[in-house]
């Protein structure tokens, strides 16, 4: 059985940010999750068939600990840096945690 957290959160995104979006994301958000003790990975969910696209948000953390470093006591609390807004047509307030039970890839 996996230890892991996910952190789930999702937002509303127009079709021709989302490059944009992930770009920033990438280049400006990322560096310092990575930084953190505890970030094991991130996961971008998008539905491109409508416009503005539903997109989902999956962090994955060694434990709350981790998550809590990373967004502050309130580890619900959205973290939305001001650079990183722009791209949202809305977003969740808060986020939600899942305990990660199963974890399974193809071994080649």
């Amino acid at each position: 059985m996996s230890a892991a957290v996910v952190r789930r959160w999702e937002a509303v995104v127009a079709r021709d940010d989302v490059p944009g979006w992930v770009e920033t994301f990438r280049a400006r958000a990322l560096p310092g999750m990575r930084a953190l003790d505890g970030f094991l990975s991130v996961s971008f969910l998008v539905r491109q068939e409508q416009d503005p696209c539903h997109v989902v948000v999956l962090t994955k953390w060694r434990d709350m600990a981790a998550i809590v470093a990373y967004a502050g006591q309130n580890a619900e609390k959205t973290v939305m840096p001001d650079f990183m807004a722009k791209f949202f047509k809305s977003y969740d307030a808060e986020a939600t945690f899942y305990d990660e039970v199963l974890q399974e890839g193809r071994n080649e």
